[in-house]
């Protein structure tokens, strides 16, 4: 294991992967619909709960009342009016406990999206959280598992070899790095989160032919060119800007050799999945804010795009909902 400084090089949003590409079905719309509407109302009862606090525990009391005084007054009718009232106070008891629980992830509204590094660090305040984050697994064997179908793309589309250096951007916990490194000669993760290249050096301290880079967010201008043979990132571009997308697709051309892979996977907001992902949101239903790190999703053309002004001669997309992936090769 390599820790090296300049920047800092030590020796996963962060997403996962129907074929059809384009507009949702009349019963897609209808979930995605409804599903807006639930989280709409549940976001406005909050937001009541949150101005008027009294209101529940009144009600609460009220019901109550009600319910012993048409008991006492045999009122049939107005005792189920007042059970029912209970009922529903105990779901708004129930309700309130998860809406005012602590949120699933740290706060980063204080940070900009283009601050990758600083909210990263700040999603990744412990090595579970870091994984968590990274990967949406909680355990190391579910981490590892995770990493699957990642592999099994890459093995696929661009091959890799026991000759091959071996480039990852954004590489979180060393989710794939952990499954890579073994099949190839130098496996390098790069990352802008400091926090996050420390639990990914503590996962991939036994082997011997790793490395981790920190970067600084604008490309990959601490690596130097033609020194990999695949460069790859996997779920990682949607947290980014399209500016630096761009930047990343530029600089992996120049770091790569002659005959040198590219592998790209992101959401494809074309797909019918990845179409309901956008429509639906990625932050949390009562969350008033997009969080920073929130995806941004892509399309095949958006992709190609880039790695043709990149200079890559030979760039292909192939679609296996809900991710596009891009795969372009240097002469």
């Amino acid at each position: 294991m390599e820790f090296a400084s300049g920047r800092v090089t030590f020796p996963e949003t962060r997403f996962t992967p129907r074929a059809a590409c384009g507009t949702l079905e009349s019963s897609e719309f209808s979930i995605v619909n409804f599903h807006q509407a639930k989280a709409r109302l549940r976001k406005r009862v909050a937001m009541e709960l949150k101005r008027y606090p009294w209101v529940l525990p009144a009600a609460t009391v009220l019901s109550g009342v009600a319910t012993l005084f048409a008991l006492d007054r045999s009122a049939p009718a107005l005792a189920v009016v007042g059970v029912l009232c209970l009922v529903a106070t105990a779901y708004l008891w129930g309700f309130s406990t998860r809406a005012f629980r602590p949120p699933r992830w740290p706060s980063t509204s204080h940070l900009q999206r283009r601050e990758y590094g600083a909210v990263w660090d700040t999603l990744a305040s412990s090595s579970q959280a870091a994984a968590f984050n990274a990967s949406g697994r909680r355990s190391e064997q579910e981490v590892r598992e995770s990493a699957g179908p990642t592999l099994r793309n890459l093995s696929e589309l661009v091959g890799i070899t026991v000759q091959d250096d071996v480039l990852e951007i954004g590489c979180g916990v060393g989710r794939i790095g952990r499954e890579l490194a073994p099949l190839c000669r130098l496996w390098t993760g790069s990352d802008v989160s400091k926090n996050m290249l420390t639990y990914a050096s503590e996962r991939l301290g036994q082997l011997g032919n790793v490395r981790l880079i920190q970067l600084q967010g604008e490309g990959l201008s601490e690596l130097a060119g033609s020194s990999f043979d695949v460069v790859y990132c996997t779920n990682m571009l949607a947290h980014l800007d399209e500016i630096d997308r761009w930047y990343y697709v530029r600089d992996a051309f120049r770091v790569l050799r002659p005959g040198g892979r590219l592998f790209i996977d992101t959401i494809d907001i074309e797909s019918g999945e990845g179409w309901a992902m956008f429509v639906q949101g990625s932050c949390p239903a009562l969350e008033s804010a997009r969080p920073p790190f929130m995806p941004r999703f892509s399309t095949a053309a958006e992709l190609k795009n880039y790695a043709n002004r990149a200079g890559f001669p030979q760039v292909e997309t192939h679609n296996r909902p809900p991710l596009v992936i891009l795969i372009a090769r240097k002469s």
